[in-house]
């Protein structure tokens, strides 16, 4: 959630994506061509499946291409949040798919394990296969982990996460083939069957995350006192509450309640909420749209009673106050429903006027105090 040293723009972080993406998907095509091979040629069925799996990467790799190109666009009408919805829905797709593929795998294993179908005898190359993908899987995860968190990008993180879960499922299948070698033939089945486990458990995970994700899951509470605090820094501010947000895409949006003075003007008001805005998107690079609603008081527990009145109704109660109507600027402050005027003259408020606002305290059940005021004029 913290910012990065530097936040690039939207052009050249979908520019370095695309790049660490087709990277990965020229290596997971390799790597499935040749476990596919080798697996087919010795009769490695744990080797097939890891090939499979490395099939099933290249989804994720195409997946990861078009989601960053769509996910990248400008907000248009239809989507004036912009588009980083598409990636979560892509990565919801993503999950099913993968666990619908690790379900398949395991029922074929199941399926020969049960039946007196042989197991031929892994061959050297079959070894050498696996080792292979080990070792260039993990050496894919680290360059991809390395991206995403100079991008600060949960999609590609979580594509290097996918790469690792190969590495390992890669060991296990190396475990296999070599329990194979020496003898034990039937560890490889089970291998196979911890393969597609290691699937379905990935596209589980992935899934339900981003179904997280598009209900709105919000910060946890350390991001979100981290936010607070960061708020309560800007002079002016008295107090944060009502803080919300919601993932969207690599992004978070937030709208919080911020009080203020409730004396001062709109205008100061306004000016709070530029530099709360302002020290928000220099220490956390991942907020994107900011809601900021400026309180004059706490509303969190707001009071019982009917709303206070706007002006015109303030303006038609004072026309029957003849002293106070003839006030030339009247300020208007609002505190738990109740009306706190300020009334200028042009000359030193008279004694009618005091009698006319004490009358209109009393008369008036929503007015909670009046402040008469005269005018000077400073000569230039």
């Amino acid at each position: 959630m913290r910012s990065t040293p530097r936040v690039l723009a939207p052009a050249e972080r979908q520019r370095h994506m695309q790049r660490v993406t087709w990277i990965s998907t020229l290596v997971d095509l390799l790597l499935s061509v040749v476990k596919l091979a080798v697996g087919l040629w010795v009769r490695s069925p744990a080797l097939i499946a890891d090939g499979i799996h490395s099939l099933s990467d290249l989804l994720t790799d195409g997946f990861v291409l078009v989601i960053n190109r769509i996910s990248h666009a400008e907000p248009d009408t239809n989507h004036p949040y912009g588009h980083a919805r598409f990636e979560t829905v892509g990565t919801v797709l993503l999950g099913m798919v993968l666990l619908l593929v690790g379900v398949g795998l395991a029922w074929d294993n199941i399926s020969r394990l049960l039946s007196d179908e042989p197991v031929a005898v892994a061959s050297i190359w079959a070894i050498a296969a696996a080792a292979l993908s080990l070792l260039s899987k993990e050496a894919l995860y680290r360059y991809g982990l390395h991206w995403a968190n100079k991008l600060d990008s949960d999609l590609l993180k979580a594509n290097a996460w996918h790469s690792r879960s190969d590495a390992l499922s890669s060991l296990v299948v190396l475990f296999g083939v070599l329990a194979t070698w020496f003898g034990y033939a039937w560890v490889e089945a089970w291998a196979a069957l911890l393969v597609a486990a290691l699937i379905g458990k990935m596209g589980a995970q992935l899934g339900w995350d981003a179904l997280q994700q598009l209900a709105d899951r919000g910060l946890d509470e350390e991001q979100q006192q981290a936010i607070e605090q960061c708020i309560l820094g800007v002079p002016g501010v008295v107090s944060v509450h009502a803080l919300r947000s919601r993932h969207m895409g690599n992004e978070y949006f937030i709208d919080v309640h911020i009080q203020v003075g409730n004396y001062i003007s709109v205008s100061e008001g306004h000016q709070i909420s530029d530099w709360v805005m302002r020290r928000l998107k220099r220490e956390f690079s991942r907020l994107g749209d900011i809601t900021l609603h400026i309180d004059p008081e706490d509303d969190a527990s707001p009071p019982r009673r009917s709303l206070a009145p706007l002006r015109p109704d303030i303006e038609r109660a004072l026309a029957s106050y003849p002293a106070l109507a003839a006030n030339t600027r009247m300020q208007i402050h609002y505190h738990r429903q109740q009306v706190m005027l300020e009334l200028f003259f042009a000359a030193s408020p008279t004694a009618g006027c005091q009698q006319e606002a004490a009358q209109a305290l009393v008369e008036l059940d929503w007015l909670a105090s009046i402040e008469l005021h005269q005018i000077h004029v400073t000569a230039n």
